[in-house]
């Protein structure tokens, strides 16, 4: 059986993308024929493969132009072309929010081809509030689908519930989408949450961590993701104000890409810090692989997260996973099914920065020893790529 895995682009590698080359490396260790199709791949994107490329192609010919704005709105005119693509698969997995639910949608009623949704969020800029929406917008591609949302919305609106409504099987990435999921559309998902490598997110020796404490300072605060506005990183920076009160050596540590795409905001963030008088205590690292993410996760004392209404967010999890406990906020999104109040990290009151940032030095109190082993064993019960497959290959032979 061939399994395809779609989704609009590998540009990035956020939480959906990140989940995408984990299902398809996952099915192919099991001897699965699996391919991801994108309507765009980003040749140069840094990915942790021997070969980033592999079981990944375009489901658009070269006859397209091969530019992310233009072939991700093409996606959705143009979805019975890519249909030619998948002729050899069995089966989709539709990766949402996006146009692949919808390309699913055409090749089950064209081809007779069954599919499943997999849900990471509503389409953002069809269903957040105005000023979600306008921070949602970081890049050129995000603001042309903005601007495309705001004259053709109604009509994409139909095509995205088209899509998920006629799925034969919606998973979702958390309870909390799912109840998001209903909301919208009407329709019951199961929870998968997503897949976080046990294997490879795990708890390091002391002697190769002493390094990276070294080099960054104690005690280390962490945070990682995409920095851009939506995710709230200045609100990070004016917790850290509050922490360093407590603790004056502290340092806080950001991961993520640094680009032309956002440079001034991260510039802003800089601004911020000096402001605040915490540029001392703030440093930006830019992209980092796998191996060095493993590393500082350890090293950490604490994996702080702000961003709120957080569909599920990989960060925590990570952390979790190699021993360091998470602050996050208690807002009744994602994080709050993965973080324990008080037993695997703790939940901020929404959105109080003082709140958060008492949690965090609640939490730099704690000895690390005492914690570590917990949190290890409750995200390898919940959050492990084996239990992850394992939802997969019962929704696939179920419509088999």
């Amino acid at each position: 059986m061939k399994i395809g895995i779609l989704y609009s682009h590998l540009k990035e590698l956020g939480g959906a993308e990140r989940v995408i080359l984990k299902q398809v490396e996952m099915f192919q260790k099991k001897d699965h024929d699996a391919q991801c199709f994108f309507a765009y791949v980003d040749k140069n994107l840094r990915k942790e493969s021997r070969n980033p490329h592999c079981y990944t192609k375009s489901f658009f010919t070269r006859l397209i132009p091969d530019s992310p704005a233009l072939r991700i709105i093409l996606s959705i005119p143009l979805a019975p072309l890519a249909l030619s693509a998948l002729n050899e698969e069995d089966i989709l997995i539709c990766h949402g929010y996006g146009p692949a639910p919808w390309i699913g949608y055409l090749n089950k009623k064209i081809n007779g081809k069954k599919y499943v949704s997999y849900i990471h969020s509503p389409p953002r800029f069809l269903y957040l509030s105005q000023q979600e929406r306008a921070l949602w917008r970081f890049n050129d591609v995000r603001e042309i689908i903005f601007k495309l949302g705001k004259v053709a919305g109604p009509v994409l609106k139909k095509l995205d519930y088209l899509g998920v409504v006629n799925s034969d099987i919606v998973l979702a990435n958390s309870r909390f989408t799912a109840k998001r999921i209903r909301a919208i559309y009407g329709v019951e998902a199961r929870v998968c949450y997503p897949p976080v490598d046990t294997h490879n997110f795990t708890l390091l020796d002391e002697e190769t961590v002493k390094e990276r404490r070294a080099d960054l300072g104690s005690p280390l605060l962490l945070s990682t993701g995409r920095i851009v506005a939506v995710k709230r990183w200045e609100w990070l920076l004016e917790i850290m104000s509050h922490v360093v009160k407590d603790f004056p050596s502290a340092m806080l540590a950001i991961t993520g890409e640094v680009s032309r795409e956002n440079a001034n905001y991260i510039m802003k963030l800089l601004m911020l810090a000096r402001k605040l008088k915490i540029e001392k205590n703030v440093r930006f690292l830019g992209f980092k692989t796998q191996k060095e993410l493993v590393e500082l996760y350890n090293a950490a004392d604490v994996y702080v997260y702000s961003v709120p209404k957080e569909d599920f967010g990989l960060g925590p999890v990570e952390a979790m996973a190699c021993g360091t406990p998470s602050i996050v906020w208690d807002d009744g999104s994602g994080p709050c099914e993965t973080v324990i109040d008080g037993e695997t990290g703790f939940r901020a009151k929404p959105y109080s920065l003082e709140d958060f940032a008492e949690k965090t030095s609640k939490a730099l109190d704690i000895d690390k020893a005492d914690i570590s082993e917990r949190t290890r064993s409750y995200v390898e019960a919940n959050f492990s790529c084996e239990r992850h497959m394992k939802i997969l290959e019962e929704t696939i032979r179920e419509l088999t």
